[in-house]
């Protein structure tokens, strides 16, 4: 097992970017690689840091969904960690539930003004989760 696969795989980014790419003959071929090795920081990123904010995310979600059932709007709740599965797959499946219902939240209350102060939380939940998945390339 590598014990930081994160830092692993962004080492090998910038080595690719600073030995492999300055010595390809063509334009393409050091495009193209330096293209692949960005890709490769970006998934050692994700390998970091995606869990933490899908379970931010989630957590938010939570928040809205609770938020829209004090108001009355039957919504429900989708399955949660309740098996502590923490891996990236298990959690995107959540984080995809979660997406759903807060989309279906936001189709009913969005051009209502009894739900403006929902409407407004998802818009503020939106722009948060956008700011916190951005990678920094």
């Amino acid at each position: 097992m590598i014990p930081y696969p994160s830092s692993g795989l962004k080492m090998l980014a910038d080595r690719v970017l600073g030995s492999v790419v300055p010595v390809l003959g063509s334009k393409f071929a050091m495009s193209d690689t330096a293209m692949l090795a960005m890709l490769m920081a970006a998934l050692a990123e994700e390998m970091e840091f995606g869990i933490a904010r899908r379970l931010t995310d989630i957590e938010s979600m939570k928040t809205l969904i609770a938020l829209a059932q004090v108001a009355g709007i039957d919504i429900p709740e989708p399955d949660s960690m309740e098996d502590n599965d923490y891996t990236l797959s298990r959690i995107n499946d959540i984080h995809d539930a979660y997406t759903c219902a807060v989309i279906s939240l936001h189709v009913e209350v969005e051009n209502s003004e009894d739900f403006s102060e929902i409407n407004r939380a998802i818009w503020q939940y939106l722009a948060a989760s956008a700011e916190r998945h951005k990678l920094p390339l």
